[in-house]
């Protein structure tokens, strides 16, 4: 299922997303290190787009996948936004339309949230055939096709928050959309992780739909305000980048060292910098390999650039708790 947070208003659109994929059939847990973020430029705007529904197709393809075979065989995000969103929800309706074939309408859901700038504006869009990013509320089925939605600026309340994907907490959209009034941004960024995890953790257990380990982005309204991070629960040994499609940013490598990569042009998937044995380049797939053995207890995929097991690590904080409050 994945969550998602989007918050925007006039100074800035941050995002957050979580990091878990399941098995479209049986729902166990595939990866908890599958990036659901890219940052984009096209023709006109800029932004970030993150998903939810779908984790992976019958071809092994992520939605991010997706994402960057539309640019490296139809150039999409050359294009200006509205072509970018038109190109995307016809690809989506066409991809799903199998999908709901063989598995039926309520496993072929899915949707992409793009926030972006557009004319100094920030606007966002959602781009779905179950739910909509000015509605609060879900389809149980897909439908056969795929509409846009948008949430655009209010002239009297220009702060918007949308969550898309599992059920979120209001008390959590309601403090985010307080910082954001306030002009706090760190504490919109905290309270987006904070979402997430919610999210994660909401039926008290560890191991479900939603990862607890998120990525984040805050972008500006001009093309070299891209900022990012990741938090891991248990902690990092390692920074790994949304994606990136004609857009550059700064990679973090500790301290006050960073690394600039990207820009018009190019695709950057899978990055990560610090960390040893985190991953190594396989030449025979033409890509970073990520290591993520199972758990040896609870059995779940722990990546090599995490500290500790996230299910096992909340499961034992949890059960802690619940053990302390015994008079």
């Amino acid at each position: 299922m994945s969550f998602n947070v989007v918050a925007a208003c006039p100074h800035t659109i941050v995002c957050a997303s979580d990091r878990r994929l399941v098995d479209l059939l049986s729902g166990t847990i595939r990866t908890n290190r599958s990036t659901k973020m890219t940052v984009f430029g096209c023709a006109d705007a800029h932004g970030v787009t993150v998903y939810n529904g779908i984790g992976l197709d019958d071809d092994g393809m992520t939605p991010s996948d997706w994402l960057l075979e539309l640019e490296e065989k139809r150039k999409l995000f050359n294009c200006r936004l509205p072509d970018v969103l038109d190109g995307t929800s016809a690809d989506l309706e066409t991809r799903l339309r199998k999908l709901r074939a063989k598995y039926g309408p309520k496993k072929a859901r899915h949707t992409f949230v793009f926030a972006v700038w557009r004319e100094g504006a920030s606007m966002i869009y959602g781009v779905s055939n179950y739910e909509r990013v000015d509605e609060d509320k879900q389809s149980v089925e897909g439908s056969e096709k795929v509409t846009l939605s948008t949430l655009p600026p209010e002239p009297k309340d220009d702060a918007r928050v949308v969550t898309t994907g599992a059920p979120s907490r209001f008390a959590d959209r309601r403090a985010i959309k307080e910082a954001l009034k306030a002009g706090t941004l760190n504490r919109v960024r905290a309270l987006s992780v904070k979402a997430v995890r919610d999210a994660a953790y909401g039926k008290g257990k560890g191991i479900g739909t939603v990862g607890a380990s998120a990525q984040w982005a805050q972008l500006g309204a001009n093309r070299d305000e891209v900022w990012f991070g990741l938090d891991v629960v248990g902690g990092a040994v390692a920074q790994e980048t949304p994606n990136l499609i004609n857009i550059a940013a700064e990679v973090p490598l500790g301290g006050s060292w960073r690394a600039r990569i990207g820009g018009p042009g190019t695709l950057v998937k899978d990055t990560y910098a610090g960390g040893e044995k985190v991953a190594h380049y396989n030449p025979m797939k033409k890509a970073a390999v990520f290591p993520e053995p199972l758990c040896g207890i609870c059995g779940s995929p722990w990546p090599a650039s995490h500290r500790s097991c996230e299910v096992c690590l909340y499961e034992g904080q949890h059960k802690g708790k619940r053990h302390r409050q015994v008079p």
